[in-house]
């Protein structure tokens, strides 16, 4: 029977083919399962037949189901129907819908993304709103994941869709045709100053490989190209398949790039360069952080073990397991652990302590082809630890809240364009402080959050007027260092705001520009892939003329 091999960080699945699957391995274990299916059956069968409510079989199959896999890894889950559609759309390259990206804001339903080449960038809508209904249907309240079944339809269907916008009081309705769009693989690329060719990949399915070689070509024909920075930060994953091959555009060909391993020897699996690199000498600097799962780890621990690049930014998220997806009645399927991947040094980068069935030690130490010495056993590393953080702690908490979006969504709520001219002038600062002093404590800073709580719980405990002064004095004081920390901090409140407003506008490309502008880890990278300090990490035998 044919499988599919996935390596799945959380909600994004990875695919690749492989044949067969374990046998059992002697006549003890076929006993063992028999009588393990014997009493399953004979519980299943008195539970259903004489407790005393009556209960639905099935939803007790897939409890029992849910629970047995829960107990082996996160990753191995029963697939219902339609779930298995992600990886649908990583094979197959594009999917039917409106044309956003959504997620949970203020505990609603928002929009993150449009596409300005969808249905719903032309109908009008924009990052920040709420959806609230589909075709009559509430959704302001799901997971973005139960969406789905409003979205999927034949491309032209057509949907009535309803929008709340911060700063209108009034409903936004608009009828928007579901279309075939091919799925987004280079979120932005972009020549930057120096000869730096940066591209940023935002996940890895069929043709990302290709994406990212042609969008270095691309690039290279305006300019000889000084290095490359490929940002894989906050990428979940994607194919197998797809890792390998962008791997392949930068490693020569023949190296190892990966091992799977499973269960048995048998089960072993070595993933090597069929392809000539794009242009072996590109000084290389890949762009990761704690976001960066699986597929990202397996490029950036090839890139990093077989010293053909630096790495940069934090430490990756740590998921070396592979699934396997098995099609099972009733349009199920089955996604199970059936190995572990390796990086070219042999390192497992898995740090996810599941069970107890695999060490989570971190001292574990490998070597790279020049002889380097690199950890194992906790996601990937960086060469050099640079945080892409570009506002302070109590800023990014704002950041976290919603704070900086929440008042861009209102600020241009009733604009119908932004103006040529705009700029975030010190007077939309002055308004972006007043906003963020209405807000609940809680949205504003968590030190103000356990205030309020302490304040309920001392007059709860009938504390005195004079110990709840007390209190109402830290909270003004924390009030005032927060102003403090936003004026003293006003550039990265001015770009932050700017980037924010005009987000609602679309203009994505423009946004980008501006944010790597100001992004830390990109800066770092142009000047490491420009000095001497880039040859200096690696060792001596990386090819210097470029």
């Amino acid at each position: 029977m044919n499988t599919r091999h996935l390596i799945i960080p959380a909600l994004i699945a990875l695919i690749t083919l492989s044949s067969g699957t374990s046998a059992v391995e002697d006549g003890g274990s076929y006993a063992r399962l028999a009588r393990s299916i014997e009493a399953f059956g004979s519980v299943f069968r008195e539970v259903t037949s004489t407790y005393v409510d009556t209960l639905a079989p099935e939803d007790l199959v897939e409890v029992g189901i849910d629970a047995m896999l829960k107990s082996l890894d996160p990753y191995s889950t029963y697939m219902r129907g339609d779930e298995s559609e992600d990886i649908d759309v990583l094979t197959g390259g594009s999917y039917v819908g409106f044309g956003f990206t959504v997620g949970v804001r203020d505990s609603l339903l928002t929009i993150l993304e449009v596409r300005a080449d969808g249905p719903a960038y032309a109908a009008g809508v924009r990052v920040g709103d709420h959806l609230v209904a589909v075709d009559g249907d509430r959704t302001d309240t799901l997971a973005p994941s139960e969406l789905r079944p409003f979205s999927r339809g034949l491309p032209g269907s057509t949907a009535t869709l309803r929008f709340t916008r911060p700063g209108m009081r009034d409903t936004i309705v608009r009828s928007i045709p579901r279309a075939s769009l091919p799925l987004e693989l280079v979120g932005h690329s972009q020549l930057l100053p120096g000869g730096i060719a940066y591209v940023r990949l935002v996940r890895f399915g069929r043709g990302s490989g290709n994406a990212v070689r042609d969008a270095i070509t691309s690039m290279a024909q305006n300019q000889k190209l000084k290095g490359v920075v490929l940002d894989l930060r906050d990428n979940p994953g994607g194919l197998l398949d797809a890792a390998v091959d962008v791997a392949e555009v930068f490693v020569p060909r023949g190296s190892v790039i990966v091992t799977t391993r499973g269960r048995g020897t048998r089960e072993t699996r070595e993933y090597v360069s069929q392809d000539d690199p794009l242009e072996p000498a590109y000084p290389l600097a890949v762009l990761i952080n704690e976001r960066s799962a699986s597929a990202s780890e397996i490029v950036a621990g090839a890139i990093q073990d077989l010293d053909r690049g630096v790495i940069l930014g934090t430490q990756s998220f740590g998921k070396g397991l592979v699934q396997t997806v098995v099609p099972l009645p009733n349009e199920a399927s089955l996604k199970l652990t059936t190995s572990r991947y390796f990086t070219p040094s042999g390192r497992s980068i898995q740090k996810v302590n599941y069970g107890k069935r695999a060490s989570d030690a971190s001292t574990e130490r490998y070597l790279t082809r020049n002889g380097r010495p690199v950890d194992g056993r906790h996601g990937i590393t960086p060469d050099s630890i640079v945080t892409d953080s570009v506002l302070p702690s109590a800023l990014a908490y704002l950041d976290a809240e919603y704070a900086f979006g929440r008042f861009a969504s209102r600020y241009t709520a009733r604009m119908d364009s932004l103006p040529s001219s705009f700029a975030v002038t010190p007077a939309v600062v002055d308004t972006f402080v007043k906003s963020v002093a209405s807000l609940p404590p809680a949205k504003r800073s968590p030190v103000l959050a356990q205030l309020a709580d302490v304040r309920r719980k001392a007059v709860s405990a009938g504390w005195s007027g004079a110990a709840l002064q007390g209190l109402d004095y830290a909270e003004r004081s924390i009030e005032r260092e927060l102003e403090k920390t936003i004026r003293q901090h006003q550039r990265a409140v001015t770009a932050q705001l700017d980037r924010e407003i005009r987000a609602r506008f679309g203009a994505p490309k423009a946004r980008e520009e501006r944010a790597l502008a100001a992004d830390p880890v990109v800066r770092v990278a142009r000047e490491l892939l420009g000095s001497s300090s880039y040859h200096a990490i690696l060792g001596s035998q990386v090819p210097s003329d470029h």
